[in-house]
C-alpha cells in the first residue's frame, strides 16, 4: 500500500548507524554545449557571503572492503552526490554516517552494483540526522527553511518504479523528509546545514540531457530526491562537476529513474 503523506509536521528520528571504501565509479554523462550553458544557466548566487566550495568526490561501492573515510566532522558536513545499483529490499543501502569524530560513506547489498558518492563542505553548523521510513505516518519535520538547506544522506530499500521515491523538500517555510512506495522497506535519511541562501530545486529524469546547475565556484550541489526502478549498475542519479559547472544527471536501462538537487 502506498505510504505517501503530505501532512505538515511529524517527529524526527535520531540517527543510528545503518551499517558500512573507495573505488572509481562510471562517470560519463552527456555534457551540454557551451551554447546550452549560456542559455540555460540558472541565476548565480553572486551575493552569497559564504564560500561553500565542495571537496573532491569520495566514492563507495559494494565491492569495497569497508566504508570510505570522508574526514573530520568538526566544521564540515557531507552530502550524497550519487546513488546507484540494484535496490531490491532492506539489504540494500547507501548512507553517510559519523563515527569517532569523522564522516564516512558506506552501504550494503545482497544484490549487485550498489554504489554511492559524496562530497563535503565547510559549514557553520549542521543538524542531527533525520529518518523517514514507509511505516512513518507523516512526513518528518526538519525545521525552518530560513538560512537552512536540507539534503539526502541515506537511501535504503526497494526501488521498483515510478511509485518509489524519497524527497527532502520545503513546504510552508519548513523542511520535511518524506517518500512513497508500493514495495517494502524503503527508508531515507537527511541532514540540514546553515547557509546564507540556496537555489530552487532542479530536476532530471531518464531520457533527458544532464541538467545544468550553474558554476562550480564557491557552490555545492546535493541530491534532494531519488525516484524510479533501480535494477543494477546501469541505474544511478548524481550531481557532478564538468568544465567548471555543476550538473544533475543519471542513467537508466529501466523506467522512471529521476533525481532532483539544490545548490548552496
Amino acid at each position: 500500500m502506498s505510504k505517501l503523506r503530505h501532512l505538515v509536521f511529524a517527529l524526527s528520528m535520531p540517527a543510528v548507524l545503518w551499517g558500512c571504501g573507495p573505488e572509481d565509479l562510471p562517470s560519463e554523462m552527456p555534457v551540454p554545449t557551451a551554447a546550452t550553458v549560456a542559455e540555460e544557466a540558472p541565476a548565480m548566487l553572486d551575493s552569497q557571503a559564504q564560500e561553500l566550495a565542495a571537496t573532491a568526490e569520495y566514492t563507495w561501492s559494494q565491492s569495497s572492503s569497508g566504508s570510505t573515510a570522508l574526514g573530520a566532522t568538526a566544521g564540515r558536513a557531507c552530502f550524497l552526490t550519487r546513488v546507484g545499483g540494484d535496490f531490491e529490499g532492506g539489504g540494500e543501502r547507501v548512507d553517510i554516517f559519523e563515527s569517532g569524530g569523522s564522516w564516512y560513506l558506506g552501504g550494503a547489498s545482497s544484490q549487485s552494483g550498489i554504489n554511492g558518492a559524496s562530497r563535503c563542505v565547510s559549514v557553520a553548523g549542521y543538524s542531527a540526522q533525520y529518518e523517514w521510513t514507509q511505516a512513518s505516518s507523516y512526513p518528518v519535520y526538519m525545521g525552518s527553511a530560513t538560512n537552512r538547506v536540507c539534503y539526502l544522506t541515506g537511501l535504503a530499500g526497494k526501488l521498483n518504479g515510478g511509485g518509489e521515491w524519497v524527497h527532502a523538500y520545503v513546504s510552508g517555510g519548513d523542511w520535511y523528509l518524506s517518500g512513497n512506495t508500493n514495495q517494502t522497506t524503503l527508508k531515507a535519511r537527511a541532514r540540514c546545514i546553515t547557509v546564507d541562501s540556496y537555489t530552487d530545486e532542479s530536476t532530471w529524469s531518464q531520457g533527458a540531457s544532464a541538467t545544468l546547475l550553474g558554476a562550480v565556484t564557491n557552490r555545492s550541489c546535493a541530491l534532494t530526491y531519488v525516484k524510479g526502478k533501480f535494477e543494477g549498475g546501469g541505474e544511478y542519479v548524481r550531481t557532478y562537476q564538468s568544465n567548471g559547472y555543476w550538473y544533475l544527471g543519471g542513467s537508466s536501462g529501466q523506467v522512471s529513474v529521476a533525481g532532483r538537487s539544490r545548490c548552496f
